[in-house]
């Protein structure tokens, strides 16, 4: 959903819908449940066919098993394990890592045994969880997304959404998608904030709503804009811009002055989950080396986590190794979280256009 005239109540139910939004599809019966089997959630989109195509097949082969994958966002998740904790109606949840840490003291992550998942020895120190309750298995690049054809001279800089030439043609997203509030903390410290002090960013962004032309829901609905051709200049992940340009689609990507920033994505056990063993082997597999590479390679460009693998031309040109890729710059969820709804609300209603 996209408009130039979006509405608090729209935004509210696009922007946040991004971590809010109840799921399209119930908990599974009972009888997904039976031996041998497991649900597991996922993004929907590009996440959910590449963990269709990599992961359930080589977790399949490793374990005999199978998955009942459900495409389910990250808060709604929680929601409903939150309201279900005996028998909760997943085994295992994809996370990003603001949702993940703000649901922690819940107690509906498991922990994660080294000598279950023997596969979180091969993640250098950055990427394994200091709580020992999940594992990072990805790891989102984000940077300057721009059209090639409308801009000839690359944008350098966060800032270079508020040039005047790109009057109309700067699409942005709330701050209920990971995306929108990581790239929100840039702006604020580029005018002297923070995470704690995110008032700099809010007074930035008033100033850029005459420059734009569409607020998108979430990370691909940002990327279609581009496709549309509706916007010129914005910010995504590397993930989602990529698959586009091996489509034809007039776009490409740009590392900001300040660093490319990095939104980590990780895989949890539920606590009271019936199935951990099968659990602990999902999870294993995703670290593993095959799936690994898979899911960085064309046409899904996931960065790794596993260290032992390589990275191919396109993740190579924001980090050569995966040693590289965790110096990126981190968002400090732990400091963002506590704040979090009242700036989904306060976008909500002062950002418009």
């Amino acid at each position: 959903m996209t408009t130039r005239n979006l509405s608090r109540r729209q935004l509210l139910g696009s922007g946040a819908a991004a971590m809010l939004t109840p799921s399209l599809l119930s908990g599974m019966s009972g009888a997904a449940r039976a031996a041998g089997s497991m649900i597991a959630t996922t993004y929907p989109g590009t996440w959910e066919v590449a963990q269709r195509q990599i992961l359930l097949p080589a977790f399949s082969k490793a374990s005999g098993a199978t998955v009942a994958l459900q495409p389910v966002l990250a808060l709604d998740a929680v929601t409903k394990i939150s309201a279900s904790k005996a028998n909760p109606p997943f085994d295992v949840v994809l996370m990003d890592e603001g949702p993940y840490l703000a649901a922690l003291d819940l107690g509906i992550f498991a922990q994660l045994p080294k000598a279950e998942v023997k596969n979180l020895s091969n993640l250098p120190d950055r990427f394994i969880d200091p709580n020992g309750r999940g594992a990072f298995v990805s790891a989102q690049v984000m940077g300057i997304v721009y059209n090639p054809v409308a801009i000839k001279t690359p944008p350098i800089s966060w800032l270079d959404l508020w040039k005047p030439e790109y009057k109309g043609r700067v699409g942005i997203t709330g701050l209920g998608s990971s995306l929108g509030a990581a790239w929100m903390v840039e702006i604020a410290k580029l005018h002297g904030g923070s995470e704690k002090n995110m008032e700099p960013g809010f007074e930035a962004v008033k100033k850029l709503l005459p420059f734009v032309g569409a607020v998108a829901p979430n990370p691909g609905a940002l990327a279609t804009l581009f496709q549309q051709g509706q916007i010129d200049i914005s910010f995504n992940y590397l993930n989602a811009i990529l698959p586009l340009v091996q489509r034809g689609v007039p776009v490409a990507i740009a590392k900001p002055d300040s660093g490319w920033a990095l939104v980590r994505n990780s895989l949890h056990v539920i606590e009271n989950s019936k199935n951990r063993d099968l659990a602990y082997t999902y999870i294993d597999t995703a670290l593993s080396n095959e799936v690994q590479a898979q899911m960085a390679a064309s046409p899904n460009f996931l960065a790794p986590t596993n260290k032992s693998v390589a990275f191919g031309a396109e993740l190579q040109k924001i980090a050569g190794n995966n040693e590289e890729l965790a110096k990126l710059t981190l968002i400090d969820w732990k400091t963002l979280n506590p704040q979090r709804s009242a700036l989904i609300e306060r976008f909500s209603k002062d950002i418009r256009i």
